[in-house]
């Protein structure tokens, strides 16, 4: 169990609304991610943006029911933005499926779908970016993905691998200028 969570649990206990901030300030991106991967394609920005309030509110409405013994506040976030985003997923794309071919807004639906080869090469840029990843061995990968994908800082990295920041830092950059040379030096986003 993370002292930083149970901190975070109790401050959302006893003063809300600086909880609310702190949640919101640690979290947000880590969140956004997950329901960007999850939405993009289906919902607009906005409504990406929405659904990411609607995750915090939430789960600070059912802040009290939080049980650390189970799992750290990242995880519960994680699993559960993740559920709901799989939840509206289906729900945007059933409503797809029910419209009909001679329906006006269908001209609309196709201008938005029109890039499914423009999809295919990116997904096929990531599949070669988590091989790429994955060849640098460990810890390089692990410190890119807690970097890139879990959002995490250089010195919250280098405090859960037990490492000097500094190290983390020279490790990083020679992790990145490998993998831009091992992707025919295409720029990561």
């Amino acid at each position: 169990m993370d002292d930083s969570d149970e901190k975070l649990a109790a401050l959302l206990n006893r003063d809300p609304q600086q909880g609310y901030a702190e949640l919101t300030d640690r979290y947000l991106g880590f969140v956004y991610k997950i329901a960007y991967s999850k939405l993009l394609g289906t919902c607009s920005k906005e409504d990406i943006e929405e659904f990411v309030c609607d995750v915090f509110y939430e789960f600070y409405c059912n802040r009290y029911k939080l049980d650390l013994e189970k799992g750290s506040i990242k995880g519960f976030l994680a699993v559960f933005t993740k559920r709901r985003a799989i939840n509206l997923f289906h729900k945007k794309t059933k409503r797809q499926e029910d419209i009909s071919l001679y329906d006006d807004n269908l001209q609309n639906i196709l201008i938005a779908n029109e890039n499914v080869e423009q999809g295919i090469l990116e997904t096929e840029k990531k599949e070669k970016l988590i091989a790429s990843v994955k060849a640098l061995g460990s810890p390089d990968s692990e410190i890119l993905i807690r970097k890139h994908y879990l959002g995490q800082t250089l010195r919250e990295i280098s405090i859960d691998l037990d490492m000097k920041v500094k190290t983390i830092e020279k490790r990083y950059e020679r992790a990145l200028k490998k993998l831009r040379n091992g992707m025919g030096g295409l720029e990561n986003e």
